[in-house]
Formats: structure tokens, C-alpha cells, sequence
């Protein structure tokens, strides 16, 4: 087999393959099925370590059978020769497949890794937007309040306007109170007026009472003197007649 150029590494494990064979009767379930995975055919047909090693222990069969031309065991080896170069390839392939997968993994691993500082860079800048918003948003609210408020500041007048406004209001109360008060002074002078008025008045009424009275006493008088008079004047003339 080293003058055909074939790997040591193959020997070894057709005589593993012959060994799982051999004490594949004597195993468990769990390790028969845990055997039949490292040992299953690949999608090309019934290759793998599993007919390696059905095809060398019929090689050997062969070998000890005194009846089996060369012809016939050389075309035996060749065939096992053949499933050896094939179980080669698939196990360079596999070996190729695990160091792809191994690849993809770091670039996965890796992708994954720049996916999550992604995530976390567009976390950060969500959240950075939001206070950003959040501002803005307060902002624009102050920003419509002065408006509002400086509409209505402008709707009043200007305050030079109500300097004078309030200048000329307190004008206007000093006249007030300047009117209020003579007319306070002239409804003092009135009704001291009209009560001197209402006691000379009084004081008439009450000397006409009284001329009055004496005018009565007078006329009284006067016809007491009268009819004393016309009695004088009766009696003279009855003695004047006598």
C-alpha cells in the first residue's frame, strides 16, 4: 500500500472501522446509534468507514480462502483501494466543510458582535433623539405660549399709552376730588345757611306770633276804649236831654 502512495492515516482507520464492526454486537443502543453518526453514509451512496471496512473484511475473507484466484483479490484490493481514496475525499471534504463552518461561525460571531454595537449605537441615538424630540417638543410649547402672550400683549396698548392713560386718570381724580371737595365746603356753607335761615325764620314766625298776640291785645283795647266812649258819649247826651 506505500508503493501505491495511500496514507498510513487510512490503515488506522480501516482498522478502526473493523474494530466498530466487530464489537458493534456487544455495544449498547446509545453507543451503536452514536456510532452509526460518526459512521453514516454520505449523499453519494453507501460510502463512509462502515463499507471500508465490510469490503476489507471481505478482502481478508478472501485472503484465506485458498480457492480465490489473484485475479479476483487483486480486484477486491483495488475496489477497497477505491473505497479508501473515496472515504479520503469525503473526509478532506469534511474536513473542509468544518473549517468553512468554523469560518462562518467567526463571521457570524463577528456580524453578531457588530449587529449588537449596532443596536446598541441606534439605542443610543433613539434615545438621544427622544430627549432631542422631548425638547424640541418643549420648546415649540414655550415657543406658542410667547406667541400667544405676545398677541395679546400687542392687542394692549403700549405703555407710554397707559402712562398718559394713568396720568390722565389721576388728572381727572385730583378734579374729582378737587369737585368733591368744594362741593363738601359749599354744602357746608348751604346748610349752615339754611339752618341760620330755618332759626331766623323761627325767630320771625315767633315775633309775628307775638305782634300778632299784641295787635289782639291792642284791638281789645281799642274797643274796650271805643265802647267805653260811646257809653261816655250816650250818658252826656241823656243828661244834655234832661
Amino acid at each position: 500500500m506505500a508503493d501505491d502512495g495511500r496514507s498510513p492515516s487510512l490503515l488506522l482507520l480501516f482498522f478502526f472501522s473493523v474494530l466498530l464492526v466487530t464489537n458493534e454486537r456487544y455495544a449498547t443502543v446509545d453507543t451503536v446509534i452514536r456510532r452509526r453518526l460518526l459512521t453514516r453514509t454520505s449523499t453519494v451512496g453507501k460510502t463512509g468507514l462502515r463499507k471500508c471496512a465490510e469490503t476489507m473484511l471481505g478482502l481478508v475473507a478472501l485472503l484465506g480462502d485458498e480457492a480465490v484466484d489473484d485475479t479476483t483479490c487483486k480486484q477486491e484490493l483495488d475496489a477497497l483501494l477505491w473505497d479508501m481514496e473515496q472515504l479520503q475525499f469525503e473526509a478532506n471534504k469534511t474536513e473542509i466543510w468544518n473549517y468553512t463552518c468554523d469560518r462562518e461561525l467567526e463571521e457570524y460571531e463577528t456580524l453578531n458582535s457588530e449587529i449588537d454595537t449596532s443596536i446598541g449605537k441606534v439605542t443610543k441615538e433613539i434615545e438621544e433623539l427622544k430627549v432631542k424630540v422631548h425638547v424640541e417638543k418643549t420648546v415649540r410649547a414655550y415657543k406658542e405660549e410667547y406667541e400667544s402672550i405676545a398677541r395679546v400683549i400687542n392687542e394692549l396698548p403700549s405703555r407710554k399709552e397707559i402712562e398718559a392713560e394713568i396720568q390722565g386718570q389721576k388728572k381727572r381724580l385730583e378734579e374729582a376730588t378737587a369737585a368733591i371737595e368744594a362741593v363738601d365746603t359749599k354744602l357746608d356753607l348751604r346748610t349752615k345757611q339754611f339752618t341760620l335761615l330755618m332759626s331766623t325764620i323761627q325767630n320771625l314766625k315767633a315775633t309775628l306770633d307775638e305782634d300778632a298776640i299784641m295787635e289782639d291785645e291792642q284791638q281789645d283795647e281799642d274797643e274796650d276804649m271805643e265802647d267805653v266812649e260811646s257809653k261816655t258819649e250816650n250818658e252826656n247826651g241823656r243828661w244834655r236831654m234832661v
